[in-house]
């Protein structure tokens, strides 16, 4: 069985599964080289079936990822062509008009400048059912794009027939084998067949700020037949918990839907008390009340509440107070649900997954025995949820993932390696040279092997330095990464030695940096580098030697020398723009920033 699932909304992607494996997934933006870019994933396709070896006629089914997708997010490319400033100007110049006035306005008409016409699907004849794509169309400010989210279900369904009809089209497949799978639906049985449980008494929870007019899910695991029970459902109206940290996000002007893991850094380094007077704002916006989630319906705008709520707050009380909240809150449901329907087991998937925080603190609910997080749950993954979903239903044997490195290859020829000619090449025999270069330079970049699917670096395109050094977080910034100041880098430590790093009394499994632990006094002194700088937490990738054997023994040796089980590691791209993918994309961050050694696959490169 050979299914295809597509992501063509945020993060547009896809995943191909074989005879119940995840053999190959990437998000679009590793190929185009635009942050979240939304666009048609035809090159993400392609890399699938050239990867597989397969032909698009060999597929026996092809996934799109939710029932009602909107043409929007593909049509402004809507979370790579904005900025802060638009944000703001839409909120309010669209949003506080519509929710608040309740005048009628269009969104295409802010933001008639960013319609992509001349991309792929845009510019092909399936594109003239939609009659503002057609030449001459003029946008005006109190045309009716209708509500949730901006387009009827009359308008969804020409929106999957054109969708439908383009995959058709550029696979040259029946439209017949093509089939919608609801959002959370992929959410939770990523969360669920993606990882290592099959505990008959396993829970599996869904968070985040929209999918199919849902925000959460949650499902019990029936062993017997080996599928998911959805056993309650949270509209979008009444679960507005990642809605509320996305529009504080952009009041702090930082970047909605991109810059909420920016909020979290900064909570920490408010101490103080003064948090909990902002901390009231948030819990009079949204409350617990047993399974149910219950937002307050005299809010109709939240972004046009918080301004007047928060306006006589500091930055970093309000981080603070979001962060304190909204762990709160999904502590209180997690226990909630559990005492309701059972669980000892869990998983956890959506967009509320990627706090890291609030996973940890939700992880030591007594009553969970063990928690499982996948990596990067946000709508990237989608397409692996999809494919499993469908799996499931059709009572075909799965495999949890094996690990996250599911893209593309960083092969190269000799003939490709001759463009580093300028650069000293060295042949890698043994991992001790790699060490020597490690020390040496005390950070080195590495694009080797499969790449990563996701937003986090595993090791195989990633920065790496040595974490005992705290200068080495300014000279990873100034080299290349520019973060803001306050933003810590996470670790990779070896699993047979974490207890020397972090506290993790369950034992927590967190091969994809899911959870942000506790560290211990020996961490404070020697992974510096590679743990948060006021509260000490470490975003941790525990390492297992199936999981990347190289890494593994880079690490291993490190250890042996210097006593430190554990090194820093951040994701090798520059400041807004996406993971590198090829040696190609490695060449061009390594010769525009001020590293001064790359690692791939045999060869070690050096300025």
């Amino acid at each position: 069985m050979k299914v295809l699932a597509l992501q063509l909304e945020k993060s547009s992607g896809c995943a191909l599964m074989i005879d119940g494996k995840i053999i190959f997934s990437s998000s679009e933006e590793r190929f185009s080289r635009i942050k979240s870019d939304s666009l048609f994933p035809k090159r993400s396709i392609k890399a699938a079936l050239d990867f597989a070896k397969i032909k698009a006629k060999d597929l026996d089914k092809v996934l799109i990822c939710s029932t009602e997708i909107t043409l929007y997010a593909s049509l402004v490319n809507l979370y790579s062509s904005l900025n802060v400033k638009d944000q703001l100007r839409m909120m309010k110049e669209y949003w506080e008009p519509k929710l608040v006035q309740n005048k009628r306005v269009s969104f295409l008409y802010f933001l008639k400048d960013k319609i992509q016409i001349d991309k792929y699907p845009f510019n092909t004849k399936f594109a003239k059912v939609f009659p503002f794509l057609k030449k001459g169309f003029k946008h005006k400010i109190d045309q009716n794009d209708q509500k949730k989210p901006f387009q009827s279900s009359k308008d969804a369904k020409i929106v999957s027939d054109f969708f439908k009809e383009i995959i058709s089209n550029y696979l040259k497949i029946d439209k017949k084998i093509i089939n919608h799978v609801d959002h959370h639906t992929c959410h939770a049985a990523y969360a669920f067949f993606g990882s290592p449980i099959r505990h008959k008494n396993s829970t599996v929870f869904t968070a985040d700020a929209f999918g199919d007019y849902l925000s959460g899910t949650v499902s019990r695991y029936d062993k017997k037949n080996n599928k998911l029970k959805r056993v309650k459902t949270y509209s979008h109206t009444q679960f507005q918990l990642a809605r509320i940290y996305r529009f504080v996000t952009i009041y702090l002007r930082m970047l909605g839907d991109s810059h909420e893991y920016k909020v979290m850094g900064l909570a920490p380094y408010y101490d103080g008390f003064r948090y909990k007077e902002v901390e009231k704002v948030f819990h009079k916006m949204q409350k617990v009340k047993g399974t149910e989630l219950i937002f307050n319906k005299k809010i109709k705008n939240i972004f046009y509440y918080l301004e007047k709520e928060l306006f006589n707050y500091r930055f970093d009380y309000i981080a603070t107070a979001l962060q304190s909240f909204t762990e709160k809150v999904l502590v209180k449901w997690f226990q909630n649900i559990l005492n309701k329907y059972g669980g000892s087991h869990i998983t956890f998937s959506g967009g509320q997954s990627m706090n890291v925080k609030a996973n940890y603190q939700i992880s030591k609910l007594k009553k969970i025995k063990k928690i499982y997080v996948c990596g990067s749950g946000t709508d990237d993954t989608l397409p692996i949820g999809a494919c499993y979903d469908y799996a499931s239903k059709n009572n075909k044997k799965t495999l949890p993932l094996e690990n996250m490195y599911l893209g593309t290859h960083a092969n190269y020829s000799n003939k490709d390696l001759k463009k580093f000619s300028k650069y000293k090449i060295t042949k890698v025999t043994n991992m001790k040279q790699v060490l020597n270069c490690l020390i040496k330079h005390q950070i080195i970049a590495v694009c080797r092997n499969r790449a990563e699917m996701g937003q986090r670096a595993l090791g195989n395109r990633s920065i790496l330095a040595d974490p005992r050094y705290g200068q080495n977080i300014q000279k990873i910034n100034n080299a290349i990464k520019q973060r803001d100041f306050w933003m810590p880098f996470a670790p990779v430590i070896l699993s047979e030695h974490q207890k020397k790093l972090i506290i993790n009394p369950k034992n927590l499994e967190s091969p994809h940096m899911t959870f942000a632990f506790e560290t211990t006094s020996f961490a404070h002194k020697n992974l510096t580098a590679a743990i948060h700088q006021a509260d000490k937490t470490a975003r941790a990738q525990i390492l297992k030697k199936i999981h990347n054997k190289d890494l593994w023994e880079l690490i291993n040796l490190f250890y042996k020398k210097t006593g430190v089980p554990g090194l820093l590691n951040t994701s090798f791209n520059l400041h807004g723009y996406p993971i590198v993918n090829t040696i190609f994309d490695a060449k061009k961050v390594f010769e525009k920033s001020d590293l001064s050694a790359l690692w791939i696959n045999n060869h070690l490169i050096e300025k």
